[in-house]
């Protein structure tokens, strides 16, 4: 599935800031993401090609994206589990570890 999503860094405020990626292919992780303290919250996409947001609701995101292969681990992450090399359990949660070597820490518990 192909998504155009807006650069979270580094706009030039012309047509490149506008990016067209892979959900199954370049997405580690989905999360919330709020510009200021005012703003509402979007959904940003983060990856090897860069972080990205777009305007989803993350309910509706667990739903559409799931046949691709992402979970929603909490309320605020949704995970694409074909992307994990591995889970470290934590006190309150688990750090997840991608193949690219970025992480993400969850409130999910994972038994091993």
């Amino acid at each position: 599935m192909e998504i155009i999503g807006i650069k979270m860094h580094g706009r030039q405020d012309d047509d490149s800031d506008f990016v067209l990626f892979s959900l199954e292919e370049d997405v580690n992780f989905i999360e919330p993401w709020q510009i200021s303290g005012n703003a509402g919250r979007t959904l940003a996409f983060h990856g090897r090609k860069g972080s990205f947001i777009a305007i989803h609701l993350m309910k509706d995101a667990d739903t559409a994206y799931s046949p691709y292969g992402f979970e929603s681990m909490d309320r605020s992450t949704i995970v694409n589990t074909t992307k994990i090399k591995s889970k470290e359990a934590t006190d309150k949660g688990t750090w997840i570890n991608f193949s690219d070597g970025s992480r993400v820490h969850v409130r999910k518990k994972f038994t091993n």
